[in-house]
């Protein structure tokens, strides 16, 4: 029959994977839900429609749309000319959730900004931008997926955003509630584990204890020796801990770190750090630094969550090969 502090063991155990798991859900793997399904919606759009809040968005930049079309004998290879301070805009838009901007894209809109005599280019798409791209862009304004959706979010009829927070809220209490239940199992077997560990400890302590005969000269000597040994044995290494002792480790050694928030782990393989706005690659070389002292789980993959008002986008790393 378990016993009150095994049961107890369980619930601290199962509490607080069961709180980092609702609080993550909540904070933030439900915006990216609704960002998400935001984006499925603007792709459903038809593209007259969809680039009318794009060019709507950019107003705010003081940009307007252009009474011209662009027209490929003056090098306007464009789908939309925008005006700002008397100065023409090329802009290209790119609807498909699953559009990957490339570098020979950016290339080509540069050429075309060269050729037309523009201002600038502006190239939106509701998919992913590459990284090559980003480096390469060269004067060339890029906008993906969620930073398109940051600017248009705001005209959409509030309808649509509550239908939009509705579906990513649902997602989440199912998501929730199977994170409790494995929260509730991850408790059990760990209560076990522990529970596993502490019973050899108490049997080796038990005969010394009831052995009555005074002991010689030698093996007095000895016993202060054994008998101090454990109580100067540093924590043990992160190989001698089961794999879910060394992912809390791992999780609350990152979130200590300088320039993040917080850490959790997504799946058994997953570690999503959220990063301070001021989060520099030294304190992203300091997660490598927490991770690789695990053997086990020192390859793990580390979702980097920047701060939503840097506009950079989820990273992907992984600190060492398998």
């Amino acid at each position: 029959m378990p016993t009150i502090p095994f049961v107890v063991t369980m619930l601290v155990i199962a509490l607080l994977l069961g709180a980092a798991a609702s609080a993550w859900l909540w904070r933030v793997q439900c915006r990216r839900w609704v960002v998400e399904a935001g984006l499925k919606t603007l792709a459903a759009m038809r593209w007259r429609e969809f680039s009318r809040f794009v060019i709507e968005a950019l107003q705010a930049q003081g940009f307007e749309a252009s009474r011209l079309e662009p027209a490929a004998d003056r090098g306007q290879k464009a789908d939309l000319l925008l005006n700002r301070d008397d100065q023409t805009w090329l802009l290209t838009c790119k609807q498909g959730v699953d559009y990957r901007i490339d570098r020979t894209m950016v290339e080509d809109l540069r050429q075309a900004v060269r050729a037309s005599g523009a201002s600038g280019g502006i190239l939106a798409t509701l998919g992913r931008i590459e990284p090559d791209a980003r480096r390469n862009a060269g004067g060339i304004e890029l906008l993906d997926g969620p930073m398109l959706w940051t600017l248009i979010d705001p005209l959409l009829p509030p309808s649509v955003h509550k239908d939009l927070v509705a579906g990513a809220r649902r997602r989440m209490w199912r998501a929730m509630v199977l994170a409790w239940i494995a929260a509730l199992v991850l408790g059990l077997a760990l209560a076990l584990l522990l529970a596993r560990h502490a019973t050899p400890d108490a049997s080796v302590s038990a005969p010394s204890a009831a052995t009555p005969q005074p002991a010689s000269p030698a093996a007095t000597a000895d016993v202060p020796a054994a008998t101090s040994a454990p109580a100067a044995t540093p924590d043990a290494p992160a190989e001698q801990l089961s794999e879910d002792e060394q992912r809390a480790r791992i999780e609350r050694d990152v979130g200590a770190l300088p320039g993040v928030i917080e850490a959790g782990w997504a799946t058994r393989s997953t570690l999503v750090v959220q990063l301070m706005p001021d989060a520099t690659e030294a304190h992203i070389d300091g997660i490598c630094s927490v991770m690789e002292r695990s053997q086990a789980l020192g390859a793990s993959r580390v979702q980097l969550q920047p701060a939503p008002s840097t506009g950079q986008p989820v990273r992907f790393m992984q600190c060492r090969p398998y």
